[in-house]
Parts: structure tokens; C-alpha cells; sequence
């Protein structure tokens, strides 16, 4: 079957190379396209500029050329006039095609398109939400060249409707560790299929993590280290190579050994298993290290109606020895475990935040009206804040010594829900914003015994109806929205594109599994999801617990 798809593939980009007089409406046609540096599934191959085009068939064919990144986008190089810069890399712009309008001007010397904008995509493969209805115009400048309209001026970057952009680039996590350097963080990033191994190595080691990242995570290699040469090549053997300057051999084996980490958890997100550091030609002894797992326990954690903590096990809760007392004396609506199960957050029936420890002591940590359900960070300090006074986030240690958090949520007037990514990097919050409910990320940075969050990043600028949130893996956010009765699920991905889904009715409360997301209804039933299906987990649940990771 492979062989017969790759021969219709080869067939096809054979007759669109001989066909003349192609229309220059509707978009480009699929076929195989040219062996990059990761094996390529599959690649659009754009028409070039059609004699006696008009202006606007020009601009609409450079656009559609777009999605051709062969050969540095050669394709799309075919529509501008001799001279002409144009940098396809500064940026990707993520439209919807029904909306795309090209207008000329009488004499044709300028064509104007309108997009409706879903997205972007920075140099540096950083991928943002467009605020929901933008609109953007794009100029174009043209000129006769042997009597055909050539563009002499274009906006740089690519314009892409939005099912054709994840054929035509690759989503590629860039790995990074936390300060303990315990965990591997993922920075989500975008690049063109043929390039994507080249691309995110080139991001790891010369580049740097995206801004609201930045501070607060780590990259094993020294910022005076370079590539040399190609950044990726393949040995007869199969075994990706990086190449390195002498500058490497002076580094010490743990920083190898992180680097060789680093490199071999980004490279297997694009499509590499095997990868080698080497300085002329010669190998690196550098070993991938083992880091702690972000999973979380395949049993959920539930306080049920009766008021028994534990994790459910069958038709069973079992306790959690000595931690199981400690919180059912909170009488909690929210409960939220650490990795260990050591510790537990709670949110108790008078609206104040306590912890509870396994040696069974508990502690009053924050009495501030109206606060939401508090996380716990990797350093297993409670964080808390009152849902009308974003900025005043408070981190307390166990027993109760508080610390402020600066810099969080500027602009956000209201915070409903909150959590710790299970890393301990990054933080999700539903926040109102001028009114709007939207979903923000934000950086973690630690500096001394300061703490911080760095710029917010908007996951999603509209988010109605917002009330409850989860980490579902190290990538992907869940929002349990609620808008006329009708509740759902959106998945958002950081660094990429969501999808919004069903949920039972009347749910209250999300969290994440070890496989499934796992959502609690205000009738007390709890329900998991594999695939697209909910399954009925149990019933006579009260609270549906957090949990921060396991240490299985």
C-alpha cells in the first residue's frame, strides 16, 4: 500500500509539472514532496505565476505558493520581480481562505488583501492566538516584467489558511529543563516539515526559549556555543549528528550528558530516535539522563459524599495512610495533591485555603475572602489567591509562611481558576480581562528566594463561560466552559491549535489522568474519558482531587 501511494504521489507531481494554463483560483494540489531532513510524509506542490495573470491572480498564486517551502520557497519566488527581498521565514500568518479578499487597484500597481486572521507563527516558530475577529491587510506592490505582472514589494512571511498549515509545518517541542534541571520542559514550536529537525536544533542550541518562557527554565548549552556547520546530518547508520565546535570538549560530563538530554528529547519529537553529538566528525561520550515523570497516578484521588478521602480503587476508596485523616477533618470542595502525596491543598467549606500533611497535621494557610481553589508548585508550596485581586497570588510554605508572587496577571480584573503545571514551570489561569473571559500562561521564575511570573501568553482570548481548568499533559491545557446550560471541553494546546469537545452534562470539575481526562458533574458522578467516549467511573463523589504528578 506504501508503494502505491508513493507511486500516485510521484504520478501527480509529474503531471502538475507538465500541465500549462492551470487556474490560478482554488488552492494547491498534494503530492510527495522532496526528502528533507526528517523523513516527509507529505508536501503541497504549488502552481507558479500563469501568463497573462492579473494582479490579484498574481498576489492570490504567490500566497498560495506559500505552502510550497521547497527549496527555500522557490516556487513562490517565481511571482516577484527580479530583485524583489522577501524573507518567507519572518513569520506565518494563519488565516481563514472563505474570508480572504484581494482587491487591485484600477492601473494594477497594488493589490490589497483582507485576512480574517486564527493565528501566527514568529520567526522563531512561536505559535499565538489571533484575538478573536482580526482582521489584517496585507499590500502588495507590482510591475510589468517582460510584460507579465511581476510583485515588487511583499509583506515577508507566508500566508497559510488554517488546514493547510499543520500539513505544511510540524509542531516540534524545543526541550528545556526546570532550574532543578529534574524535570523536561517542552516549548512547543512550528516549522516547515522539510526543515523541522534542522530548525529545532538550530532553536536548542543557538536560540533561545520563547519569551513568556524564558525565566523560567534552563538550557544545559553554554550561550557561547554555536553549530557548526549543517545542524543535523544523518550517519550511514541512521543516527542523527550534531555537529559542535572544539569549545564542547571542555565542558564537564553532567553538562554533556543534559546536553545530550536536551537534544535527544526535541529531536524525537521530530521524528528522530537516535542522535550523537560529535566535534569533528568524532563522537561526544555524552548519556541521556533519566528525569522525573509529569504522568500522574492511573486511580483518581475523590472525597466522596460521606466525606472518606482516598484513591478510588474499583468500587473502594483506600486511604492514603495518615494523609486521608488529615484532609477529611478540612471538610474540603477542593483538594489538590502533591506528587508525593505528602502534602494536600484544600480548599475548605468556609472559603479558606489549608494544607494537610501525612504526619497528620494540618494548617491554616490563607483566610482572605473569596479565594479559589489553590496548586501546589515542585517545591511543594500552596499557592492562593482571592478571585477578585488576580495580582496578589501568595505561595505558602506547608505550615503556613507566606510569600507574595510578583508580576501576576497584570490587566486581569478577576481570576477563576488557577493550576501549577506538575514541572513546576508554568502556571494556566482563567482570567476576565476588560470582560472577557480568556486563558493565560505564564513563566514561573525563581531568582534567589524571589518569586515571579514572567509576561502573561494568551492560550485563548475568548473564553466564555470559563470555569474550571487542568493541566491535562505538559502541552495541552483543559477549560471546562459552561455558556447557556450547555457545558464542553476545550483542549488547548500550548503552542499550538485546541479542540473543543463534549462533556457530560452538568460537569463541575476537571482533571487530568494518567491517559483520560477525568470530569466530576454536580450530581456526584465521576466520568473518564478514552477517545471520544465518557465511561461512568463511580458516583457519590463529592470532590474530584488535583494531583500533581506520581512517583511511580
Amino acid at each position: 500500500m506504501k508503494r502505491a501511494l508513493a507511486g500516485l504521489g510521484l504520478l501527480l507531481v509529474l503531471v502538475l509539472s507538465a500541465c500549462t494554463g492551470l487556474p490560478t483560483t482554488g488552492y494547491v494540489n498534494p503530492g510527495r514532496g522532496p526528502e528533507g531532513d526528517e523523513t516527509q510524509q507529505f508536501a503541497f506542490v504549488p502552481d507558479g505565476p500563469q501568463d497573462d495573470a492579473s494582479p490579484a491572480e498574481i498576489v492570490e498564486g504567490f500566497l498560495r505558493a506559500g505552502s510550497g517551502p521547497a527549496d527555500d520557497w522557490a516556487t513562490a519566488k517565481l511571482f516577484l520581480a527580479p530583485g524583489t527581498q522577501w524573507d518567507p521565514r519572518a513569520r506565518v500568518t494563519i488565516d481563514r481562505l472563505v474570508d480572504r479578499r484581494a482587491t487591485a487597484v484600477p492601473d494594477g500597481s497594488s493589490v490589497s488583501v483582507q485576512l480574517s486572521t486564527v493565528a501566527g507563527v514568529d520567526a522563531d516558530g512561536a505559535y499565538s492566538p489571533a484575538v478573536t475577529g482580526a482582521i489584517e491587510s496585507l499590500s502588495f506592490a507590482l510591475s510589468r516584467v517582460d510584460d507579465q505582472w511581476r510583485i515588487t514589494s511583499a509583506p515577508d512571511g507566508v500566508v497559510l489558511y488554517e488546514e493547510v498549515f499543520p500539513t505544511v509545518y510540524q509542531a516540534a517541542s524545543v526541550a528545556y529543563f526546570d532550574p532543578t534541571f529534574s524535570f523536561i520542559v517542552p516549548d512547543v514550536r512550528w516549522f516547515p516539515r522539510p526543515l523541522v529537525a534542522s530548525r529545532v536544533t538550530t532553536a536548542l542550541v543557538d536560540g533561545q526559549p520563547s519569551s513568556w518562557l524564558a525565566g523560567a527554565v534552563r538550557n544545559a548549552f553554554p550561550d557561547e556555543l554555536s553549530l557548526v556547520g549543517r545542524s543535523v546530518t544523518l550517519s550511514s547508520t541512521g543516527v542523527a549528528q550534531v555537529q559542535l565546535p572544539q569549545a564542547a570538549l571542555s565542558l564537564d560530563r553532567t553538562t554533556l550528558d543534559r546536553m545530550q538530554t536536551q537534544l535527544t528529547r526535541s529531536l524525537v519529537t521530530a521524528g528522530i530516535s537516535e542522535v550523537q553529538m560529535t566535534v569533528d566528525g568524532t563522537p561526544i561520550t555524552a548519556t541521556e539522563l533519566p528525569v522525573k515523570v509529569t504522568r500522574v497516578d492511573p486511580s483518581p484521588a475523590v472525597l466522596t459524599m460521606d466525606g472518606t478521602f482516598g484513591v478510588l480503587s474499583g468500587e473502594n476508596v483506600d486511604a492514603i495512610p495518615t494523609l486521608s485523616d488529615a484532609v477529611e477533618t478540612l471538610d474540603p470542595t477542593s483538594i489538590e495533591l502533591e506528587a508525593d502525596r505528602s502534602l494536600a491543598a484544600v480548599l475548605t467549606q468556609q472559603g479558606t485555603v489549608a494544607s494537610a500533611l501525612a504526619d497528620g497535621r494540618t494548617f491554616l494557610l490563607d483566610d482572605r475572602p473569596g479565594l479559589v481553589a489553590p496548586s501546589i508548585d515542585s517545591d511543594g508550596a500552596i499557592w492562593s489567591v482571592p478571585r477578585t485581586a488576580p495580582s496578589q497570588v501568595r505561595a505558602y510554605t506547608p505550615e503556613g509562611v507566606p510569600r507574595d508572587i510578583g508580576n501576576a496577571w497584570p490587566d486581569a480584573s478577576e481570576v477563576a481558576a488557577f493550576q501549577i503545571s506538575r514541572d513546576g514551570t508554568r502556571i494556566a489561569a482563567v482570567v476576565t480581562v476588560a470582560g472577557v473571559r480568556e486563558v493565560w500562561l505564564a513563566g514561573i521564575v525563581r531568582e534567589g528566594a524571589a518569586i515571579s511570573l514572567g509576561p502573561p501568553h494568551v492560550l485563548s482570548f475568548s473564553e466564555p463561560g470559563a470555569f474550571d481548568l487542568s493541566w491535562l499533559d505538559d502541552t495541552t491545557v483543559g477549560v471546562l466552559t459552561s455558556v447557556d446550560g450547555v457545558a464542553r471541553l476545550d483542549e488547548l494546546n500550548v503552542g499550538g491549535r485546541g479542540t473543543v469537545g463534549p462533556v457530560p452534562e452538568n460537569a463541575k470539575a476537571i482533571a487530568g489522568g494518567s491517559a483520560s481526562v477525568r470530569v466530576l458533574d454536580d450530581t456526584g458522578r465521576l466520568f473518564s474519558r478514552r477517545g471520544s467516549s465518557w465511561t461512568l467511573v463511580a458516583t457519590d463523589i463529592r470532590v474530584l482531587a488535583g494531583q500533581q504528578g506520581t512517583t511511580s
